[in-house]
């Protein structure tokens, strides 16, 4: 407010400065002057802010000047109802003393009054003579102090604008570094969690492999061994070596076809496609069907649909595998005998379903309402992050993620937009 002032009085309109001169002119007084008026415990200060005059050399001693609050009495007795009138002779004290000082003889004075508050005074004073000011002079004297007044009141008013505007410009530009600064901070944290989740994921990748290869490599050491025992007896002849090199290769080919597949699950892709869900269900069990085999689980699928989703099958994958995994390492925890999950593809006219469901007794009650939050985890080397990122890829997907968990195992749905041209349900 202090700083809205100073520039009040640093740009008092020339229209303003106009009038003033042709008040002084009109009533032939030696100086019109606009003064702020400054309350302190016991002092007023009145500051000169405009200043029109006839005679340079009976310039203003002093632009500030302090006055008591109780020397004013004498000031006040000449106040006529509208404006304080008279002569320095009627004054007394400290106020009779400056107003010599200035060799002031005759002044009116007004108030200057600026949303029902006393901003300050108009003055006109006469250092030439001792006069008697008419009614019709105090009359104009009284309309011009309440036109200053209206004056400096638009132009507060204008100048408030323009502050608040230039406030508002300010409150903007932060925000927007603010905001922008929240995304880089959003969009690095998510790089991070998806960093993490893709380390997490080629740990698993790796350990799927490892089971899918497990078979493969028993068979090619027996095929090995069976060869250096019929070398061994004399049995190894060309027709017996062709045919268990044969062998050899079809398992070498089953490996790098695993090799493969886990390469082409990698690969994101980068523009959506069409596919239905049990294209993507037979990806994701092609990289964990051994590992589950492993553990003694059964796999059923009910493909109830002939719907199309469009988006990127390979994330989807991702999200089954991540489901799948969860469920097998649930039922090693918690030492399950029977070990079922039941695979259930849907769709109605909006939507298509891949249900995935187990038996593997539920999700801890502790971390149900967290379940989708980035690092929430009963597992003891886990990172918390597999729903979270499964959770992000169906919601960018246009899609949900949901759980609903009793006593005997959870259900996990994936919901997805159907792609309209897809043919039946």
């Amino acid at each position: 407010m202090e700083s809205l002032q100073k520039e009040i009085e640093a740009n008092i309109d020339s229209s303003l400065v106009a009038a003033l001169e042709s008040l002084r002119l009109a009533l032939e007084v030696t100086r019109v002057t606009i003064f702020r008026l400054l309350s302190f415990n016991d002092t007023y200060r009145l500051k000169r802010i405009c200043k029109i005059q006839r005679i340079p050399s009976l310039s203003m001693v002093r632009d500030e000047i302090d006055i008591q609050k109780e020397s004013m009495a004498s000031l006040a007795k000449l106040f006529d109802g509208n404006v304080f009138v008279g002569h320095s002779d009627q004054l007394e004290g400290e106020v009779r003393i400056l107003f010599e000082e200035h060799r002031i003889r005759s002044f009116m004075i007004a108030p200057i009054v600026i949303r029902d508050e006393r901003w300050g005074f108009l003055t006109v004073v006469d250092c030439a003579q001792k006069r008697r000011f008419s009614n019709h002079e105090k009359a104009i004297f009284w309309a011009l102090a309440r036109t200053v007044g209206e004056s400096l009141k638009r132009q507060q008013m204008f100048l408030q604008l323009q502050q608040m505007k230039k406030e508002m410009e300010q409150l903007n530009a932060t925000l927007q570094l603010k905001i922008e600064e929240e995304v880089r901070k959003n969009r690095e944290k998510d790089l991070m969690l998806i960093q993490q989740s893709r380390y997490a994921t080629m740990g698993e990748m790796l350990r799927n492999i490892a089971h899918q290869w497990r078979q493969p490599l028993n068979i090619l050491a027996l095929l090995l061994q069976d060869l250096k025992e019929a070398y061994e007896y004399g049995e190894l002849t060309e027709i017996y070596l062709q045919k268990s090199i044969k062998k050899c290769l079809i398992q070498i080919q089953h490996m790098s076809c695993t090799i493969n597949d886990f390469r082409d699950f990698f690969k994101p892709h980068k523009e959506a496609s069409s596919f239905r869900p049990f294209q993507v269900i037979r990806q994701a069990l092609k990289i964990i069907s051994a590992s589950l085999d492993h553990y003694d689980i059964q796999v059923k699928i009910q493909n109830q649909t002939k719907a199309y989703i469009y988006g990127y099958p390979n994330e989807l994958s991702q999200v089954l595998i991540n489901l799948l995994t969860n469920a097998r390492e649930e039922f090693v925890r918690r030492q399950i005998e029977e070990r079922s999950i039941w695979i259930r593809t849907f769709a109605d006219e909006d939507f298509v379903y891949i249900e995935i469901k187990d038996n593997a007794g539920g999700i801890d009650e502790s971390i149900y309402p967290y379940l989708f939050k980035p690092y929430v985890t009963t597992k003891k080397e886990g990172t918390g992050l597999g729903l979270y990122m499964a959770k992000m890829i169906i919601t960018k997907m246009g899609g949900d993620l949901s759980a609903h968990s009793e006593k005997n195992g959870a259900t996990f749905t994936i919901c997805l937009p159907r792609k309209k041209e897809g043919r039946g349900l």
